[in-house]
């Protein structure tokens, strides 16, 4: 056998290829219109095998046994299966071209997070008026807070520690108001969710914690509900935990207010 006839000698089709191509054209025949049941399907090629035409699906077409007999091994003249394929190719076209701007999208997210993050720090380090700097480690921190918060929210949040947890300006008190960020992001949020604002009392707290060197943080929070529960006006809270010298004195103080 010539080498001719060996490379146009027909290939057997899979049914897994038959199958797609009838799904593909809705197990119509592409020449007439007919459709299963109604006649019997064959997969033509578009291009013959005769002609080099091979059994890749985009060469393949659904055709009744009439339109399949009728057509030999001419090339197909009728555009409408040609059409249809050309749309295919172009929807593929489309989706590609989709995912890429999908991934560059993504990247310029990644990299607005990146820059975002060290806006977020360099806010910060801006408001402690102090010589630190925020590393790494820290830059990382902030991204984290970025998946949970919103970038307006972690600002306030920032203001909001500095306020309370740096009084002298060292390095020790910028660190710990930073470590505070995400909690007072979190106490914000469930402020807004429940309708419940207590934020003037965890600001109390938050003297409490800078003056003394005890705190018990949950008893402190608990005492300073009851109190704002009993009316008694916010600036006489700030100016106890002002005026007392510790932990124990605070309390004494704050339960004799109460009483009152």
């Amino acid at each position: 056998m010539s080498n001719t006839n060996q490379a146009n000698k027909r290939k057997s089709m899979s049914k897994k290829v038959r199958f797609e191509v009838f799904k593909r054209d809705s197990f119509i025949c592409q020449y007439c219109g007919q459709s299963a049941p109604d006649v019997v399907l064959h997969v033509d090629h578009i291009n013959p095998v005769s002609k080099g035409g091979g059994n890749d699906i985009m060469n393949l077409v659904t055709s009744c046994q009439a339109c399949n007999s009728g057509k030999s091994d001419r090339l197909l003249t009728d555009s409408a299966a040609i059409d249809k394929q050309k749309a295919q190719l172009d929807e593929l076209n489309e989706k590609r071209q989709q995912l890429e701007m999908m991934i560059e999208w993504r990247e310029t997210l990644k990299d607005f997070d990146g820059g975002a993050a060290q806006r977020i720090a360099t806010y910060f380090e801006g408001q402690c008026d102090c010589d630190i700097t925020i590393n790494e480690s820290g830059l990382k921190n902030i991204q984290k807070w970025m998946k949970k918060f919103s970038y307006a929210e972690i600002l306030e949040a920032i203001d909001c520690a500095v306020d309370v947890y740096i009084k002298s300006y060292t390095m020790d008190e910028a660190s710990n108001a930073f470590s505070k960020v995400p909690r007072i992001c979190a106490t914000r949020k469930k402020e807004k969710e429940t309708g419940v604002n207590e934020r003037h009392l965890y600001y109390i707290r938050g003297i409490l914690k800078n003056r003394f060197s005890y705190c018990n943080d949950r008893a402190a929070i608990e005492i300073l509900r009851e109190a704002d529960s009993l009316g008694i006006d916010e600036q006489d809270l700030k100016d106890i935990a002002i005026e007392s010298r510790n932990w124990t004195e605070w309390q004494m103080t704050m339960h004799q207010a109460m009483e009152e």
